[in-house]
């Protein structure tokens, strides 16, 4: 019987111990250099088998297989983080498939096993995400078997962990911590914070330039995007385009005619030039080993299809690994050209959507601020004409006010008026007897009166008489009426008489019939 990770349960003890020397001794001189590296820096001498058993796994790259060995350990990480359902892959021999494929949820892993498949990465301490995966002691470290299956001396045999099991855990991080140091003097020093900082050139025109100079100068390679993969996704999203990511390992056993038969053909080039984002990265670094977690890449050299739909929408359309041909590659890159045409027309037609709603909201915008300015005009309208008809009824009001006001003071004044004649009236008294003169006076109203005045009496005293005429006693009852303003003239030949320091004998006014003549305005103003 076998478990998840493929080992032979049945490799125990003498017979196990025999099978893994006769391992050893099979390599060639390289192998087993890979080998003795990787058990210096693992630590990992007691089991060769299992060193083997994953250095094979890994191409024989000591680095890869070093990494994934350390990443075991990691066992809240594998809890925390269990594998994603992934998209249908191609077979190893040029098939393709995962059109359609679905979304790949959440953060891109960091640090974690890659998933399981032949001839590919082995997936050490990953099962199905719920109840765990069965490993034996073939596995490394049992690090695929969640917490709550395994059982110890420490945990009391019920899952739940115990104070050694802290302690170990202390331990296991100090010593995690260790390895980190001692990989960095062996491999070199990585990215800062990144336990897969190691390995290969990075991405971009070093990278090509590295598979250019190890599988011959004059092979004529695509372009390769310069920058990270999450650049690489952003670039693609703003230009419309699919990314093409290809994971390369210099020691993988198809790497080299991948390269030349597939990424140096030059239909394949130009396709990846003209319509797709290539991206490509060797898997001993930590950001290529992290894409590869993502594609989930059961071996190299993988080259997959991405459709970067948004920042939270990034699918997978297609992966094709192993051994490779030329036609396959082809057909899956026409396909997804299918599929992101499609894409395409929707973001298009979803950027043209939005652009009318944004259209139509504007509209509506400017539509309500117009609606808005005509009531502001309204009411401002409206209160300029509620202002002026307040002002006018304030002018009117000040207006009237100032009339009754000036009614009063003229009432005012004709009754002084009035009292001063009836005063005047009264101290002018009945005629004397020297009073030969007569004069008779013809008012405007066709009324006559008539009084002796004494010959030497002025002009101005016959002013007096007239003045006062309708309140003296003889003329009571009749109703005379007397301007407050006139002139006396001679009937004819018609002359004004204004001489008033002259006598009734100079005038020659006895016996004359004179005429009061109420003065106008106009007549007044004419004479000044």
């Amino acid at each position: 019987r076998t478990c998840g990770c493929g080992g032979d349960k049945r490799l125990h003890g003498p017979r196990a111990m025999s099978q893994s020397a006769a391992a050893v001794d099979g390599l060639t001189a390289p192998q087993q250099e890979s080998l003795r590296l990787f058990q210096e820096v693992t630590g990992a001498g007691q089991n060769p088998a299992e060193a083997v058993q994953l250095l094979r796994s890994c191409g024989w790259n000591a680095e890869q297989a070093v990494q994934l060995f350390l990443s075991s350990f990691d066992e809240e990480a594998v809890i925390r983080n269990p594998p994603q359902s992934g998209p249908t892959r191609a077979s190893g021999h040029g098939g393709f498939g995962g059109l359609g494929a679905p979304l790949l949820e959440g953060p891109m892993p960091t640090a974690a096993a890659p998933p399981a498949g032949a001839g590919g990465f082995r997936s050490f301490g990953v099962g199905d995400g719920s109840q765990g995966a069965t490993v034996c002691c073939c596995c490394p470290r049992g690090a695929g078997l969640p917490r709550s299956n395994r059982r110890g001396p420490d945990d009391g045999g019920d899952g739940q962990p115990g104070f050694f099991d802290w302690l170990s855990r202390g331990f296991r991080r100090l010593s995690d911590s260790v390895m980190n140091l001692v990989r960095a003097l062996v491999f070199g020093a990585g990215r800062a914070g990144a336990g897969l900082g190691i390995g290969g050139p990075a991405s971009g025109e070093s990278l090509r330039a590295t598979i250019a100079a190890a599988y011959g100068p004059g092979l004529v390679l695509p372009v390769f995007a310069e920058g990270n993969f999450s650049q690489a996704l952003r670039a693609a999203r703003q230009d419309l385009k699919l990314v093409v990511v290809y994971l390369h390992s210099p020691v993988a056993q198809h790497s080299r005619s991948f390269c030349t038969g597939v990424l140096g053909n030059e239909f394949v080039c130009s396709m990846l030039d003209s319509s797709f984002l290539f991206w490509a990265g060797d898997v001993s670094r930590g950001e290529t080993h992290a894409v590869a977690m993502m594609v989930q890449a059961v071996e190299t050299p993988c080259l997959a299809v991405i459709l970067p739909a948004s920042v939270d929408d990034v699918r997978v359309l297609g992966i094709l690994s192993g051994e490779v041909q030329g036609d396959s590659v082809v057909a899956l890159l026409t396909s997804c050209l299918d599929e992101m045409d499609a894409h395409r027309a929707e973001s298009v037609a979803r950027t043209e959507q939005q652009a009318e709603d944004r259209m139509l909201r504007e509209q509506q915008d400017q539509e309500y601020q117009e609606a808005m300015e005509m009531d502001r005009k309204r009411q401002e309208e409206k209160r300029r004409q509620a202002d002026e008809q307040k002002e006018a009824e304030r002018l009117a009001e000040e207006k009237r006010l100032e009339e009754q006001k000036e009614a009063e003071r003229q009432e005012a004044a004709h009754l002084a008026r009035e009292e001063e004649k009836r005063r005047r009236a009264l101290a002018l008294g009945p005629e004397s007897a020297e009073a030969t003169a007569r004069i008779a006076l013809r008012l405007p109203a066709g009324q006559r009166i008539q009084r002796r005045f004494s010959p030497s009496a002025t002009l101005e005293e016959v002013y007096a008489w007239a003045e006062v005429a309708s309140y003296l006693p003889e003329n009571e009852g009749k109703g005379l009426e007397v301007p407050d303003r006139f002139v006396l003239k001679t009937n004819f030949p018609s002359r004004d008489l204004t001489e008033r320091e002259r006598t009734v004998e100079e005038l020659q006014l006895a016996g004359s019939n004179i005429l009061l003549a109420e003065i106008e305005e106009d007549d007044e103003e004419a004479a000044v």
